[in-house]
């Protein structure tokens, strides 16, 4: 029975009689009454934080698994913003700064 901090049932008999010896039989229920609340809110502690580390790792899981689902958005440089029109036209690229949208924009200018 080496279980408890590596402390035999010997050496845990003579720390109960050591420590009942010094503290006396009316302060000891309380110590240990006490040590029993310590301990109570230790765990209660520890429970709270597992609960909150867990939910925070659950969370980051699952946007790292929406970012890798997601293609990932790239913005383009403007001068690569350039399109290819119809054959029709016979132009084979445009300047988007030399659109329609931009004459347009100059003549509604007085």
């Amino acid at each position: 029975m080496d279980s408890l901090f590596g402390i035999g049932p010997m050496e845990l008999a003579f720390i109960f009689l050591l420590a009942f010896i010094l503290l006396g039989p009316r302060d000891l229920p309380r110590l240990a009454y006490q040590l029993g609340r310590w301990i109570r809110q230790a765990q209660l502690l520890y429970e709270e934080f597992r609960r909150e580390w867990e939910a925070e790792v659950r969370e980051a899981s699952r946007e790292i698994e929406r970012a890798t689902s997601e293609p990932p958005e790239v913005a383009l440089p403007p001068e690569a913003a350039t399109y290819q029109l119809p054959p029709s036209s016979g132009t084979t690229y445009a300047d988007p700064s030399t659109t329609e949208r931009s004459q347009d924009r100059e003549s509604s200018h007085p």
